[in-house]
């Protein structure tokens, strides 16, 4: 313990030409998680924890990441200062009940308005290093998947590493790793089965190289262990669709996803990627069936759930896909049945439906309750993907039991885990597609629903013109989920078929390519953007728009709202029978169906938002919808 209490610090002086910010502590590790947080071949968005050891004044400290947070976009607030001393009061103690040792752990903080830290606090603590990190490398849960892991574990890392079957962290946890580490002289890496690894060093550059060492020798380890085998999941089970196949598919198939996937009065946002990695795995023999044995680390269980629903070829139209859901809906209620606790029964189960959708042949489609987790949940079950592609062809797949995955998604600090958040507002659970009009006008339309919470896709006038986004967005309340700052254009919100790490943008302004022009471009894009929408503001007074909006609404199976910015255009509505509030349109003439379209007109645009959001309070499931949609 006396090695604990007397952690470096930084010197009174500095050598010539030294940076002041590389000597403190906390500065390094913060740089250490930025380098951490950004490499996916070390851990996923969100995903990891870091610390470092130092002194303020003469008494030394913690610093530790705080809980929750995403090592990539960390600040100095994410750190929050712990007393060491109080900490390692901890180490010898009978373990305490997750509840208490949370106590334990927060009455330890230096000041009181600091970030929680996160639930591996006694582990960096106990741990006898000024540098400690915890992160989920893909080739190391690989390498504790395959079925001879650990003999291959030991045959590679010998002495160097300690092996730690899957358990839930807790105080006992801490107090078991840091009695293996201490008799083990030699350790310097945790291999954490089916979840990732500790590594630590008396300095932080030591401390990532540890982890890039970890990586490096585990994949050396499952090459030894996959001989001849092919990483080809046992080849293609099905053809992959061609692009224009897959685009039919999609149009059909994302907003009947996007209404059948979405809790009442939630929003929901759609990421589809089609690109080769994801239509190869979903296509193979394989990786669906093994996609099913679980998540590749816990934290997906957050995110991802413990399986995603894998579709067959005859399930992917509307109908097959809403019987899949039912499908899906049924195994866990009877999973959760069979090995939930009193403590989970209690509160009932957190959300039956799916999260990820494995379109054979077309790719995978991910759901969040915006852009962001949306994006995250993609890259969750990405790190799956990955671990299943290395684990096969070194001898197979096996991760956390159901049992293990309920009691992980029921764990009450599981439930404490503080998650990305969506943007508050009143439009916040809302897709808004603006089309038509350029210039300060449809800005201030832009900027208004922006602000409101409401994700917005905006479609230029025309193939020449720049797209109408504001400059300056307002801030929403509460600021982006990510980053606690405005809402930006999200021209860098992931591409359609391309797997990109959350760009901590929050993602609710997409400027689309399809111009306006091009109505039935712009809605096909827009769908394969964000999964479908809620709403339509039309400055374009072109039906075919409006014609190509509509079976969108249908396939959600929720009715949808038009807002026509403007005097009411005549070739949709004859003259002096325009609408001047809410109502549904019934002549045979237009182009509104009227079991899935409100309509309303607005001629001031500075009202735009208010008006459609004073519409949709309440706007309820579309029943006739059921009848009707195809």
């Amino acid at each position: 313990m006396s090695d604990l209490l007397n952690p470096r610090t930084a010197p009174d002086t500095l050598p010539p030409g030294a940076d002041p910010d590389d000597t403190h502590p906390r500065d390094q590790v913060l740089r250490r998680s930025h380098l951490v947080g950004t490499d996916p071949t070390l851990t996923r968005a969100g995903g990891g924890n870091f610390s470092a050891k130092g002194l303020i004044g003469d008494r030394p400290v913690l610093w530790m990441s705080s809980w929750g947070c995403d090592g990539a976009a960390t600040t100095e607030d994410d750190f929050p200062a712990l007393y060491l001393d109080r900490l390692l009061e901890l180490r010898h103690l009978p373990p305490l009940d997750d509840r208490t040792m949370l106590d334990r752990i927060a009455a330890a903080a230096v000041t009181g308005d600091q970030l929680p830290p996160g639930i591996e606090t006694l582990t960096h603590a106990f741990i006898p290093a000024a540098h400690v990190d915890h992160c989920h490398p893909d080739a190391v849960i690989a390498l504790t998947c395959v079925p001879d892991g650990r003999e291959r574990a030991a045959a590679e890392f010998g002495d160097e590493a300690v092996w730690f079957d899957y358990r839930q962290f807790d105080m006992g946890v801490a107090q078991e790793l840091a009695d293996r580490i201490a008799a083990r002289p030699r350790c310097r890496f945790v291999l954490l089965a089916n979840h990732g690894i500790f590594t630590w060093a008396d300095t932080s550059e030591q401390c990532h190289r540890n982890s890039l060492e970890a990586v490096a020798r585990a994949n050396r380890a499952l090459a030894a262990a996959r001989h001849d085998r092919r990483a080809d999941l046992g080849g293609p089970a099905v053809t992959p669709a061609t692009p224009e196949q897959a685009d039919e598919l999609l149009a059909e198939l994302l907003p009947t996803l996007r209404g059948t996937l979405r809790d009442d009065g939630q929003g929901l946002v759609l990421h589809t990627d089609t690109g080769p990695d994801a239509v190869r795995f979903v296509s193979s023999r394989r990786g669906p069936q093994l996609s099913q044995a679980g998540p590749g680390c816990p934290d997906s269980l957050v995110t991802v759930g413990y399986r995603p629903l894998a579709l067959t070829p005859d399930e992917l139209t509307p109908d097959g896909a809403r019987a899949a859901v039912e499908r899906f809906r049924h195994r866990y209620a009877e999973t959760f049945d069979r090995y939930a606790d009193a403590e989970a029964r209690r509160h009932g189960p957190r959300r039956d439906l799916p999260r990820v959708v494995l379109l054979p042949g077309v790719g995978v489609v991910a759901s969040g309750a915006d852009a962001v987790q949306a994006a995250i949940c993609a890259e969750h079950f990405g790190q799956t993907r990955s671990v299943i592609e290395a684990a096969d062809p070194a001898g197979g797949y096996a991760t956390l039991t159901e049992q293990q995955g309920i009691a992980d998604e029921y764990w009450p600090m599981m439930r404490l885990k503080p998650l990305l958040r969506t943007v508050p507002g009143r439009l916040a659970d809302a897709v808004v597609l603006v089309a038509g009009g350029a210039g300060p006008t449809t800005a201030r339309i832009v900027a208004d629903l922006a602000a409101a919470g409401a994700h917005v896709l905006v479609a230029r006038s025309g193939a020449d013109e720049p797209t109408p986004v504001p400059d300056d967005l307002p801030e929403p309340p509460g600021g982006s989920p990510a980053t606690g700052g405005p809402p930006v254009v999200a021209d860098e919100l992931p591409a359609i078929a391309h797997e990109s790490p959350v760009d901590g943008t929050g993602g609710r302004v997409v400027a689309l390519d399809a111009p306006a022009s091009e109505p039935r471009r712009v809605v096909t894009e827009a769908v394969r953007r964000l999964g479908g929408f809620d709403v339509v503001v039309d400055r374009t007074r072109d039906a075919e728009l409006l014609a190509a909006a509509t079976p969108v609404f249908a396939r959600q199976r929720r009715r949808g709202l038009v807002c026509l910015v403007g005097e009411a255009p005549t070739d949709v509505f004859p003259v002096g029978e325009a609408p001047t509030d809410v109502f549904p349109v019934g002549t045979p003439t237009d182009p509104y169906d009227d079991a899935h379209t409100d309509v309303l007109v607005e001629d001031d645009p500075t009202l735009v938002a208010e008006r459609i959001i004073a519409t949709r309070q309440p706007l309820p499931a579309d029943p006739a919808a059921k009848e009707t949609a195809s």
